[in-house]
């Protein structure tokens, strides 16, 4: 579409004034609130998705958007900003830099760009749907991997995962390398050629809806962990032939 290019680049100008905001609390002593969810919450979440809901009422008042502090406004309009300010809020606030703020916009429910964020490190990954994946302007794309004992294999919660499905001990030990480089930056691993493979037992609207054009443009293959493709409540990622080698270990053993 016409309007793509520029909201390619109001997305990313989303994800840095969001990240600078994020800054101003990393490694500040924060009042840590629980989420009816058991998630945490604190007033850098907050303040980041304000700044973005407001930047995005101001450029595009007609769109709706979708936030996971701030709920939805129009979410069944055409054109929809789906936001989640700080992605990892865990690691965020243990002072680990491995937190995101993930950006995406859809268009009739499917995502049409996605941008991920990391302001510490300044990294970031984009992409929009037939434009290729990016990472900090450079164009990137999935590493080669031809089988799962010779990859590395990131997740967000490995406690999730094996409390949730029954064959992830052995998928776990059946790669080359596991670790837990997870949440919103492990796409980002997997999408700059970093990795090979991501997965998360639980996905919300606001952690995936980035994912889909971030990872297909980076030639990959994204789906939840029963194999279903879409916007699903779990997710697994990486080069088509070893997502389906491991989805057998979750749901054929």
């Amino acid at each position: 579409m016409p309007e793509q290019d520029e909201f390619l680049r109001f997305a990313l100008d989303l994800a840095v004034a969001g990240g600078e905001i994020t800054l101003r609390y990393f490694h500040k002593d924060l009042e840590i609130e629980v989420k009816s969810d058991a998630s945490p919450v604190t007033v850098a979440d907050r303040e980041t998705e304000a700044v973005i809901f407001e930047m995005i009422r101001g450029r595009y008042p007609s769109h709706g958007i979708i936030g996971e502090e701030q709920g939805s406004f129009g979410d069944d309009r055409d054109f929809c900003w789906v936001v989640d300010p700080i992605d990892g809020t865990k690691s965020f606030v243990a002072g680990v830099p491995l937190y995101t703020v993930l950006i995406a916009l859809l268009f009739k429910g499917e995502p049409i760009l996605g941008v991920i964020h990391q302001p510490v490190m300044r990294e970031t990954v984009w992409a929009a749907v037939g434009q290729g994946c990016f990472f900090n302007g450079k164009k990137t794309q999935l590493r080669p991997c031809a089988q799962l004992s010779e990859a590395w294999l990131l997740t967000t919660d490995p406690t999730d995962l094996l409390n949730r499905w029954k064959g992830s001990a052995e998928l776990l030990q059946a790669a080359r390398y596991t670790r837990t480089w997870g949440d919103g930056y492990g796409y980002l691993m997997l999408a700059s050629g970093r990795a090979d493979l991501m997965i998360d037992a639980k996905m919300n609207l606001w952690d995936v809806a980035c994912l889909q054009p971030i990872v297909t443009e980076a030639g990959g293959y994204l789906c939840d962990l029963t194999g279903k493709t879409g916007l699903g409540d779990s997710s697994i990622a990486g080069r088509e032939d070893l997502v389906v080698e491991a989805l057998r270990f979750l749901n054929d053993r």
